[in-house]
């Protein structure tokens, strides 16, 4: 049976204070001192190992116990556990076989009555001090939350850290605020969540995280909980919004219209032109397909016609830079009315929370619950009658030319264009000489300056 055994633990491989090797010094200091040759001791190491992990669970520690050495001794209590039943646990284990416990602080000595009991307080005192420490990193996150503080780590995409009277805030980042705008705008106007999140430098998840929360907004939530003020009603603004509740609420309908397919862009092995082109005969559109060779194809359903894809893709990006490449790119901007919908979902919102607090209420608080709610229907009634949500379309031009945009537009993208544009394709027979009809916008009585003023294209000066 192993006579000595000293037992080391490290939490983190950075804990200088509490090195190994100051660790192993002490022990080595105290066996020498009680008469006891360190050379004889066997080391038990568990590094990068909790305290509060139970004993069976640390690797080194069960080789201890399974060996049984007559004396061990760690450097401070703390290093055999870091909570009460723990420490406990491992005293009735050494009292029931034999075996002294020791730290070189000589803090605790348990081969006397004084000494275990002086173990148990010593170890009780520690797991309240940790307790303690918790509980006050605990009460002070929830008093910077209270007071529209920040409490620690990153601020959230869009924002930065601005330190003022001693204490820490958010403010808003111009630079990225700019960017998560312009990806919200795009994302509005028909481009994807992974699409847009590659825009603000995020990943799709982080992107898709803070497009769901209320962040953009300059609110927080905390377990799952908008952070509202003491009367649990109205949020706690942590930092002025960079999106307006409208905005926002665009972009989620956007992202639910996504998640359920309501306005699923085309898959990128899609053809450009698949569901654009028709056939002559049945009129049935062309769907994508290979030839034997692996070449791919457009072909009718009803096996009409077949098409190489290129072929046709190649004469539709022709005939629609010479008709529209030096046209401005353009994007639909909302612009007037005063759509306040947003605002009245929140006061809704609001309300639901404040109903919830008055079913509970006792009569002392109920009195200052009815003002809230007086207050709330206030607000609501101002909103409804400020509600004007008729708004026009404006196109805005993006400082680039139609021919400039479709070199950098993938496939779905230049599909979505060209549908959107009007575009019709008929594929004839082999026999005929020009087997492509190529037309844009609506075809009868509707003048090549009519289709361009349907979809909104504006000559580049």
């Amino acid at each position: 049976m192993t006579t000595l055994g000293i037992y080391l633990r490290l939490s983190r491989e950075s804990a200088d204070s509490a090195s190994l090797d100051t660790q192993r010094a002490a022990a080595h200091r105290w066996l020498e001192a009680h008469g006891y040759d360190p050379s004889d001791a066997v080391e038990y190491l568990d590094a990068g190992v909790s305290g509060t992990k139970p004993l069976e669970d640390r690797k080194a520690m069960s080789g201890l116990m399974a060996d049984r050495p007559s004396v061990v001794v760690a450097w401070k209590l703390d290093r055999f556990a870091r909570s009460v039943s723990e420490f406990l646990r491992l005293v009735a284990w050494a009292e029931a076989h034999g075996v002294a416990l020791a730290t070189a602080d000589n803090s605790i000595d348990t081969t006397t009555p004084t000494g275990r009991m002086a173990a148990m307080v010593l170890s009780a005192l520690a797991e309240w001090e940790r307790n303690m420490i918790a509980s006050r990193i605990t009460d002070g996150h929830s008093t910077r939350r209270s007071q529209g503080r920040w409490s620690s780590g990153r601020p959230p995409f869009g924002y930065r850290i601005e330190r003022r009277d001693g204490a820490a805030y958010l403010a808003i980042d111009d630079n990225q605020a700019a960017t998560a705008r312009d990806a919200v705008n795009a994302l509005v106007n028909g481009s994807t969540v992974a699409a847009t999140a590659r825009m603000t430098g995020l990943s799709e998840p982080q992107w898709r995280r803070l497009l769901k929360s209320p962040t953009l907004r300059g609110q927080r939530t905390h377990k799952g909980e908008l952070v509202c003020e003491a009367d649990g009603i109205m949020p706690i603004q942590f930092a002025p919004p960079i999106l307006a509740a409208a905005e926002l609420m665009a972009v989620r309908e956007r992202m639910l219209d996504l998640a359920t397919g309501a306005d699923r862009a085309p898959r990128r092995a899609t053809p450009m032109c698949s569901d654009i082109a028709q056939c002559y005969r049945c009129k049935g559109r062309l769907n994508g397909g290979t030839s034997d060779k692996g070449v791919p194809l457009y072909r009718c359903k009803a096996g009409h016609v077949t098409i190489y894809a290129e072929t046709l893709d190649r004469r539709v990006e022709k005939e629609f830079l010479a008709a529209f490449g030096t046209y401005a790119e353009t994007v639909v901007r909302l612009d007037g009315g005063n759509d306040l919908s947003a605002e009245l979902l929140e006061a809704k919102e609001q309300a639901e929370r404040l109903a919830a607090r008055m079913a509970t209420a006792g009569p002392l608080m109920l009195g200052t619950l009815e003002s809230l709610a007086q207050d709330l229907e206030d607000t609501y009634a101002r909103l409804r009658d400020a509600h004007d949500p008729d708004v026009r379309e404006v196109q805005v031009a993006t400082g680039q030319t139609m021919a400039e945009a479709w070199e950098a537009y993938d496939a779905s993208a230049r599909s979505r264009l060209l549908s959107g544009m009007g575009l019709r394709v008929t594929l004839h027979p082999k026999q005929e000489a020009d087997r492509l009809t190529v037309s844009w916008g609506p075809k009868p009585e509707g003048a090549a300056e009519d289709a361009l003023k349907d979809i909104a294209w504006q000559e580049a000066s």
